[in-house]
């Protein structure tokens, strides 16, 4: 029984990462199911075997990715350095993560939700958004300092990872796109976020 589930899981994964790319490169309205089991290289009638539609596919595409980067942000957050030098790998983490996924979080963007329905499975995208806020918020305590006990942490959070997503959109996920140093911008975010 476990080399059926270990095949499945498998299949399940290689639709999920064919069909991100396809997203990538056509937009979500420009893939098909019939597209993804081509090459993927099984029936379209067996993708019903693994997801509902081509929307569960999506949300699976964007699942992957939103845990993909959780573990970026764990694995930072584990490390025993002092907080300064933590927000700052932090920061770099979060840079590299987004100009190695650049194509598939263009897609994401480009692709957002807007029906009722899709925003309620958008609902568990939101969980796992505000699980990684919950890991990053004692980082950002301690990098405010004492004016972090008044503030607002999950806020404060999101005002960090909105910046960066701003600073990605314009220097990574634009079609201008620019070079950039991650350590410079850490040092540079750093600086606006915490120093005072």
């Amino acid at each position: 029984m476990g080399k059926i589930k270990e095949i499945h899981n498998a299949t399940k994964d290689k639709i999920l990462e064919i069909a991100g790319r396809f997203f990538v490169k056509h937009s979500y309205r420009g893939v098909s199911l019939g597209m993804i089991a081509e090459k993927v290289g099984i029936k379209k009638a067996s993708l019903y075997y693994y997801f509902k539609n081509k929307e569960d596919i999506y949300f699976g595409s964007l699942e992957i990715i939103l845990d993909e980067l959780n573990v970026v942000v764990e694995e930072v957050m584990k490390r025993d350095i002092p907080s300064d030098k933590k927000a700052r790998e932090l920061i770099i983490a979060f840079i590299n993560f987004s100009v190695k996924k650049e194509k598939f979080i263009r897609a994401i963007i480009q692709n957002f939700p807007v029906k009722k329905r899709q925003m309620k499975r958008f609902f568990k995208i939101k969980q796992k958004r505000d699980n990684m806020v919950k890991i990053i918020e004692p980082l950002m305590l301690d990098c405010i300092g004492p004016k972090g006990k008044k503030m607002d942490l999950k806020v404060a959070t999101y005002i960090l990872i909105g910046g960066l997503n701003m600073i990605m959109e314009e220097h990574i996920y634009s079609e201008d796109k620019q070079e950039i140093d991650p350590k410079l911008l850490a040092d540079k975010f750093y600086e606006i976020m915490f120093v005072r």
